[in-house]
């Protein structure tokens, strides 16, 4: 059985295995920060639960997917409750376009620009989604439990995050460390190789305010085949993105300062997985799918007891979530304890 629950302190050799395979600024193949990040989530689900003080705009909800069978955490994804704060301002790159026409030689010409941008008051960020490639395929819809269920936690804790939600694509690489528009643009004003560059704005960006151009760059510029990347998701990235497309995400004027990843953005209220979550008291009678039914598929998460958890579980024909013994068990939960129902998209 799998089950979602916060990541904890013994978690640290499974997300650093996992880091390993994305190595982003949310999620980066550190362990003194990962240890750091661990223990920013232990803090901010207390904070959430009343217990101890936390300003809920700088906490950060680590999620881990744990297979019970063996222990271990197999996917990770994270929400950061506000991404933009005065001591840690949120950067972008703002893509707009300029049309340029000369009559005398009928010749018409439109320009992307690209030009840096800042807010110390930004949105609730979406991210660090990893998962091991064998349980991508998993008849549990691993991936997608991993995505939806930051946005059932958002929906049960709505004043704890932002009104606007945002989530970072990577854009595709050459090879590890190797990006095609920060070659072109970042590493000319910074003198960082990608690498550490993105490992340094973990922790800060003040260089990016102090290094990057104020003024507009022309895409026209670059490389044709920088050109082509700038906007555009990798390959590993569009499952994810046909997931947030999906519960109403719609891609943004504005791409990654470092790799050129795409932005997508909705209103909070307006995703339907937020929207969708449902309250509800477990009956008393325990119930198990059908073998071979092949049902519609839903988050079942639960706060009983002042911890958070949740797993996946078939609808029935009436949309109640099918929960088993077992289910219930792992989930510490019982008759009469309140649950909440967020399907899957």
């Amino acid at each position: 059985m799998l089950i979602l629950r916060p990541v904890a302190a013994e978690d640290l050799d499974d997300l650093l295995e996992l880091a390993s395979q994305l190595d982003s600024v949310n999620l980066p193949r550190d362990r003194d920060f990962l240890a750091e990040r661990i223990a920013r989530s232990q803090q901010s689900f207390g904070a959430a639960q009343g217990q101890g003080r936390m300003d809920w705009r700088q906490c950060a909800y680590v999620f881990v997917l744990e297979d019970l069978a063996t222990h271990r955490c197999v996917g990770t994804s994270l929400i950061l409750a506000k991404n933009g704060r005065p001591e840690a301002p949120y950067y972008w790159l703002e893509v707009s376009s300029e049309e340029r026409f000369c009559p005398e030689l009928k010749k018409r010409f439109v320009h992307k620009k690209l030009r840096l941008r800042s807010t110390v008051d930004g949105p609730t960020e979406v991210g660090g989604l990893i998962l091991e490639p064998a349980y991508r395929a998993h008849a549990l819809k691993c991936g997608k439990a991993l995505s939806i269920v930051r946005f059932a936690y958002i929906s049960a804790h709505p004043d704890r995050f932002e009104r606007q939600l945002i989530a970072e694509m990577l854009s595709p690489f050459d090879a590890p460390g190797k990006n095609r528009l920060w070659d072109a643009f970042g590493a000319k004003f910074t003198g960082l190789p990608y690498r550490e560059a993105d490992h340094l704005s973990a922790r800060t960006k003040q260089f990016i305010a102090d290094l990057f151009p104020v003024d507009p760059v022309y895409v026209t510029l670059f490389p044709e085949e920088v050109q082509k990347v700038i906007g555009e998701p990798a390959e590993t990235a569009k499952a994810a993105v046909r997931i947030l497309t999906q519960i109403g995400f719609q891609p943004m004027n504005q791409v990654d300062p470092f790799d050129g990843g795409p932005y997508y953005g909705a209103a909070r209220d307006a995703v339907v997985s937020v929207r969708e979550r449902r309250e509800l008291v477990l009956p008393g009678t325990s119930s198990a799918p059908e073998p071979g039914d092949a049902r519609t598929l839903a988050l079942l998460s639960t706060e009983v007891g002042g911890s958070f958890r949740a797993t996946v579980v078939p609808l029935d024909d009436n949309g109640a979530p099918v929960v088993s013994a077992e289910c219930r068990e792992i989930m510490c939960v019982k008759s009469g304890d309140r649950v909440s129902v967020t399907p899957l998209p």
